[in-house]
């Protein structure tokens, strides 16, 4: 081979060399900026996804809170109900205690006037202030100028209820009623007489009937004791 094809050889080897160096640093880059673009890609992608998930969280705190007022308003709603309905209660168990103590304590119109307070069962201190209070209510109310007080259904009875009972027997004289008590167990004037309660003044009677009886004789008596 000749000197000057020699050359030319390697000269051609040089090119190709420095063509194949080129080449592969096109692809070396092509690579680092393909690999630069699927990074880019994937954070694209990972950025409409977080997006998307932060949208999803957000409309499921705005439903969490439009369910939460609706909760509210429902609460408030049974709230308001439920007072209502305590307010109702109250008023009805009120009447009902008033029933209750008009029945346990009932103050009956017997003559023109004259009241009967017929008195059944256990009488307790708390049962004897509310008789008197009903019982003074109704002799002003009725203008009644006498009152029977049958403790008939009564057995037993203790120191307090004997001395609300005379206060009753007091206040009613204060209002001008006169007071007959009638039938009275042997318990209870047994126990009177135990207790040393002073019962001077009291008028009794046997049974109703008598009371009622002796109350007209009083009546007249008094009609009669009148001037003309």
């Amino acid at each position: 081979m000749s000197e000057a094809l020699q050359c030319e050889c390697e000269a051609l080897r040089a090119q190709v060399s420095s063509l194949r160096e080129q080449c592969e640093a096109a692809e070396e880059r092509a690579m680092r900026a393909l690999a630069k673009n699927q990074q880019q890609t994937l954070a694209m992608q990972l950025i409409r996804q977080k997006n998307e998930d932060l949208d999803r969280l957000a409309a499921e705190l705005d439903q969490a809170k439009r369910s939460e007022a609706t909760r509210a308003q429902e609460l408030a709603t049974t709230n308001d109900q439920l007072l209502a309905r305590e307010r109702e209660n109250h008023t009805l168990i009120e009447r009902l205690r008033e029933l209750i103590t008009q029945l346990s304590t009932p103050v009956l119109q017997v003559g023109p006037d004259v009241l009967a307070l017929p008195i059944i069962g256990v009488i307790d201190e708390q049962r004897a202030v509310a008789l008197t209070s009903r019982a003074l209510e109704q002799i002003a109310a009725r203008r009644a100028r006498h009152i029977v007080l049958d403790l008939t259904g009564v057995e037993t009875i203790d120191a307090n209820t004997v001395e609300h009972l005379l206060r009753l027997l007091r206040a009613a004289a204060l209002l001008g009623a006169k007071c007959v008590v009638c039938g009275l167990q042997p318990a209870i004037v047994r126990t009177i007489i135990t207790l040393g309660v002073e019962i001077h003044g009291i008028t009794a009677a046997g049974d109703l009937h008598e009371a009622l009886a002796m109350i007209a004789r009083m009546s007249q008596q008094s009609a009669v004791s009148q001037p003309a």
